[in-house]
């Protein structure tokens, strides 16, 4: 009986830490989750996505924030660069460009302003969390599309 009593007393203890451990894990998993939403609204990149852009220069987008590391790829580097420099078009976007992107006459003066997305990738301890970036960025000063009827 003693013994019986003794292993049942060992197998509710292993139980016990075995249960413990997994959560551990678990919880762990999740701060660093919780770690990288935090650094995406914290660092305060989508903040820079409510105007338009008007002037070159850099959007001094974070590269890091509290140990979680920020890499950014943008869909169309000749206007905002992965690093984010701004270069202002020298056209209209759907002036010049269908949305294949190729020249098409038929979409002239459409829309002035340039949307660009950039892709964004948090990483922390073997984790990663993806978002995009909606910048608009308005062509070169005196630069106008004035055929647009709307």
């Amino acid at each position: 009986m003693r013994k019986t009593w003794i292993l049942s007393f060992i197998l509710l203890i292993s139980l016990f830490l075995a249960g413990c451990e997994e959560k551990t894990v678990t919880v762990e998993k999740e701060d660093i989750y919780q770690k990288l939403v935090m650094a995406e609204t914290l660092s305060g990149m989508s903040e820079k996505t409510s105007t338009v852009i008007r002037t070159e220069g850099n959007l001094s987008l974070p590269t890091a924030y509290e140990g979680v590391t920020i890499t950014y790829t943008s869909r169309n580097p000749e206007i905002i660069s992965n690093n984010g420099e701004v270069t202002l078009p020298l056209t209209c976007w759907i002036e010049s460009r269908d949305q294949q992107g190729t020249d098409n006459d038929e979409y002239a003066n459409l829309n002035d302003n340039w949307p660009v997305v950039i892709d964004v990738v948090l990483s922390y301890q073997n984790q990663n969390r993806s978002a995009k970036l909606l910048f608009v960025v308005a062509p070169q000063a005196g630069f106008t599309c004035d055929k647009y009827k709307g």
